[in-house]
């Protein structure tokens, strides 16, 4: 695959209402991070999203890949595994350390899973179409996940201040998930052959526009729970 092959698996560069939606999600999110971060529930919550997301990357690894990954892919996946292992464990010991409990039950929100089936059926549609069949098919949901996750992550450090407590997990989530990126890409790199590169840029618009389709929702969302739970902390003062 050549070098103007891969930069292709980029995030792209959007235009037009692409890049207007994603401008406000993003002006939106901002507003609601600070307001989560008014009062301790919102903060519980955000913490607590991020552990589910952590815990259903982990599930992906180990029900989706790891069975069926060829032997030079055994070794990076159980390390992505170990990793996303490590940051479900910060996250709880952070929520732990806030006096709250792990949920008993880690399971995404509606909107999150709406969007995990999408990316589902968006695979296993596009599988059939690869010499490496699912694998290449679960790498390239896995990819616009790790580089959704980048953005959330750089978004959030940004938001907070610098001495802000959660900056340094935060932090260290955000560059291990920069290096799956990476992982991503040059797996994809290695499984999929020139002639398939039409096809997995189809799978990648496909798996994008799914994100995209979501951002403006779950973005209100976020911000009037953390209106909600900012104004509920205040009353109780």
């Amino acid at each position: 695959m050549t070098v103007a092959h891969m930069a292709s698996l980029a995030a792209p560069q959007l235009r037009g209402w692409p890049s207007l939606q994603a401008w406000l999600v993003d002006r939106i999110k901002r507003a609601a991070l600070r307001q989560l971060h008014a009062s301790r529930a919102g903060e519980l919550l955000l913490l607590r999203v991020y552990l589910i997301g952590e815990e259903a990357t982990e599930k992906t690894l180990q029900q989706e890949l790891m069975p069926s990954a060829p032997a030079w892919l055994e070794r990076q996946v159980a390390q992505h595994l170990r990793e996303e292992q490590a940051h479900s464990e910060l996250f709880i010991a952070a929520l732990r350390e806030r006096g709250a409990r792990p949920p008993a039950a880690l399971r995404p929100d509606w909107l999150s899973r709406a969007k995990i089936r999408a990316w589902q059926r968006i695979a296993r549609r596009h599988a059939p179409h690869f010499q490496q069949g699912v694998l290449v098919s679960a790498y390239a949901i896995g990819l616009c996940a790790e580089q959704m996750a980048e953005r959330v992550l750089s978004r959030h450090c940004a938001v907070l201040a610098p001495e802000h407590p959660l900056q340094p997990l935060l932090t260290r989530v955000l560059q291990d998930e920069r290096k799956h990126v990476r992982l991503c890409t040059r797996t994809l790199e290695r499984s999929v052959s020139p002639a398939e590169m039409p096809q997995l840029q189809r799978l990648l618009a496909e798996a994008r526009s799914v994100d995209r389709a979501f951002g403006v929702s779950s973005a209100l969302g976020m911000y009037l729970a953390g209106v909600g739970l900012r104004l509920r902390a205040s009353l109780f003062r």
